[in-house]
C-alpha cells in the first residue's frame, strides 16, 4: 500500500489511511539540537560525531547509576544526534524546527516506489502537497568516495568562476560538481545558484571533507518562471526563507489567515564562509517520473552588490521582527476572533430568545383581548348588512 505523509511544521491530522495506526512518537525536545552538542550549525557530520560521543561518555547511564539528571541529559543528546546524524532529518530539522515526523518520518526513498506510487506522488506535487524524499544511498556513497579520493563510478565537474553549466539529471541520480574556494573570495563571499526553467524538482546539496551532508537548499517555485535553489557564503548574517506552500496551511488550519504564516520557514544564517580549498557538491534529480533539466553556477560576490545586500540585510532584519511581531499578533487574532465568535453566539442565541418572547408577547396580548371581548359575544348587535331596498316596507 502507498500512503503520504504530508510535511508539515507539525503533524498533519489524518496523514495515514484508515487500517494504519501511526506509530509511536518519541518526547520531542524543543531545545535546540545543535547547542544541547555543543556545536555550530554549520558543524560537519565528523564534528557532531565527535561531540556526541564525549557527552555520550559523560552522560552515559551505567556511568551515573541512579543521576536523573544524567538519565534525560543522556536522551537528550540521544535524540538530537539521531536527527543530526542524518542528512534528510537534519535538513528538515534546519527548516522546521523539532517535530516528532522527524524521529517517525524520514521521508520517501522515491528510487523504493513502483510506478503507481510514483504516478501519485507526481499527482500530489503538482496539486501543491509538499511531500518529503530521501536523498538515495547511493548518491551519498558516492558523495563520500568523491570527497575521500577513492574510486567512484561518477565524476565530479569543476565549475569555474561565473561558468554556467546546462545540464540534465536522471530522477533519483545526483550530478557532482567542484568547485575552488580562493582567499579573495572570503572578502564578499561566494553564491552557487542552480535553475531549473521546466520547474523541476531538485535538491542543490553541499558536502564537507568527509563526504557527509553540510548544508541541502531544495528547489523553490520562483513568482517569475521555474523552480530555483541557491546557496549563499557571505561575511554577514541573512536569512533563509523556506517554499511557502498555501495548501498545507488550508489542509491544517485554514481558519488562520494565511498572512500569519507566510514568514514560518524564515531563519537567520549567520555569517558563514568556505574554507579556501575544493568542495564538492551535487544536483540530485527529485522529480517523481522524469529527469530534471537544469543550469548550475558558482560565483563570487563582486564589489558591486554590497549596496543592494546592505538592502537585503536591513529588509531581513524588518522581516524576523515582523515574524516575532505576526507571532504576538495570530494569538492576539485568536482571542479576538474567539470573542467575536462568542458575541456572534451570544447575539444569535438573543436574537432567538428576543424573538420567542415577542412573539409570546403578541399571542399573551391576543389572549387578553380576546378573553376580555368573549364577555359581550351575546350581546353583539345583529348584522344590517342582509337588508335589501324591499326590506324596508
Amino acid at each position: 500500500m502507498v500512503w503520504f505523509h504530508v510535511y508539515s511544521n507539525r503533524p498533519p491530522r489524518n496523514s495515514y489511511f484508515p487500517g494504519m495506526s501511526p506509530p509511536k512518537s518519541p518526547d520531542v525536545i524543543q531545545e535546540d539540537y545543535y547547542e544541547l552538542l555543543g556545536v555550530e550549525k554549520k558543524s560537519s557530520e565528523s564534528e557532531i560525531k565527535a561531540a556526541y560521543r564525549k557527552l555520550a561518555l559523560k552522560y552515559h547511564p551505567d556511568r551515573n547509576p541512579g543521576d536523573i539528571h544524567a538519565q534525560e541529559q543522556f536522551k537528550k543528546i540521544s535524540i538530537a544526534y539521531s536527527v543530526l546524524s542524518d542528512p534528510n532529518k537534519r535538513r528538515q530539522y534546519d527548516v522546521s524546527g523539532p517535530s516528532s515526523s522527524q524521529l517517525d518520518f524520514e521521508g520517501f526513498d522515491v528510487s523504493e516506489l513502483g510506478g503507481v506510487g510514483r504516478v501519485f506522488g507526481a499527482l500530489f506535487n503538482k496539486l501543491g502537497v509538499p511531500i518529503p524524499t530521501q536523498i538515495v544511498p547511493k548518491v551519498l556513497a558516492q558523495a563520500r568516495q568523491l570527497c575521500e579520493g577513492s574510486a567512484c563510478e561518477v565524476e565530479a565537474r569543476a565549475i569555474a568562476p561565473g561558468e554556467i553549466i546546462s545540464a540534465s539529471i536522471a530522477k533519483q541520480e545526483g550530478a557532482f560538481y567542484s568547485i575552488e574556494m580562493r582567499e579573495e573570495y572570503r572578502q564578499h563571499g561566494i553564491c552557487i545558484v542552480c535553475k531549473s526553467a521546466s520547474s523541476s524538482k531538485f535538491k542543490l546539496v553541499l558536502f564537507d571533507k568527509e563526504g557527509g551532508v553540510r548544508m541541502i537548499q531544495e528547489s523553490q517555485k520562483k513568482k517569475s518562471a521555474g523552480t530555483q535553489a541557491e546557496m549563499f557564503f557571505v561575511p554577514f548574517t541573512i536569512a533563509n526563507l523556506g517554499e511557502f506552500v498555501p495548501l498545507k496551511f488550508h489542509m491544517e488550519d485554514r481558519d488562520t489567515p494565511l498572512a500569519f504564516h507566510y514568514l514560518d520557514t524564515l531563519e537567520t544564517q549567520v555569517a558563514h564562509l568556505l574554507d579556501s580549498r575544493k568542495h564538492i557538491l551535487c544536483v540530485y534529480g527529485d522529480n517523481w517520473l522524469n529527469s530534471v533539466k537544469y543550469t548550475i553556477t558558482f560565483m563570487p560576490i563582486s564589489s558591486d552588490s554590497m549596496k543592494p545586500f546592505e538592502e537585503i540585510v536591513e529588509l531581513e532584519k524588518i522581516l524576523l521582527a515582523k515574524k516575532t511581531e505576526m507571532a504576538k499578533f495570530q494569538t492576539e487574532y485568536a482571542e479576538a476572533k474567539k470573542k467575536f465568535e462568542d458575541a456572534c453566539e451570544k447575539l444569535k442565541r438573543e436574537d432567538k430568545d428576543i424573538q420567542e418572547k415577542l412573539k409570546t408577547r403578541e399571542k399573551a396580548y391576543e389572549e387578553v383581548i380576546a378573553t376580555s371581548q368573549a364577555k359581550y359575544m351575546n350581546h353583539v348587535s345583529p348584522s344590517k348588512s342582509g337588508k335589501s331596498f324591499f326590506g324596508l316596507f
